[in-house]
């Protein structure tokens, strides 16, 4: 991979991204499992316990990478990253998920630009996609 740096975000979100670390886990965990977050998604196993499976295999895969969302107290607002890179084929898949609570106000969507522009760079991806399910109006 051709780079370990972070994407960032502009100060106007006040907000940063970071690696994922395992202690993330239960926060990440706690806001998944509200009510309707991940009634639309492809997730399975929220718990703390699998994310943190998850979260070391994001560490050791080539595959895949995943940042946390903090707010400028170090509190997780959500994740954002990209899975299934292809460095051969210049392609990737954007993945997100925010706290109900930190919704509405574009930091999904600051997240998501800032991904994409550091793939593009970073990584020499050409193509960056998002897929949803089709029961997710």
């Amino acid at each position: 991979m051709a780079s370990h740096s972070a994407p960032s975000l502009p100060p106007a979100f006040q907000a940063h991204l970071r690696e994922l670390v395992l202690p993330d886990a239960v926060a990440w965990s706690n806001y998944l499992s509200l009510p309707g977050v991940i009634e639309h998604t492809s997730w399975g196993d929220v718990s703390a316990e699998a994310l943190q499976r998850q979260i070391v295999d994001h560490a050791r895969n080539t595959r895949c990478r995943r940042w946390a969302i903090l707010d400028s107290d170090g509190q997780l607002l959500g994740t954002v990253g990209l899975n299934d890179i292809d460095i051969e084929h210049h392609r990737a898949e954007l993945a997100y998920d925010l706290s109900p609570a930190h919704q509405g106000r574009g930091l999904a969507i600051g997240a998501a630009r800032a991904v994409i522009a550091w793939a593009h760079t970073a990584l020499g991806c050409v193509r960056v996609q998002a897929t949803v399910l089709d029961s997710n109006l």
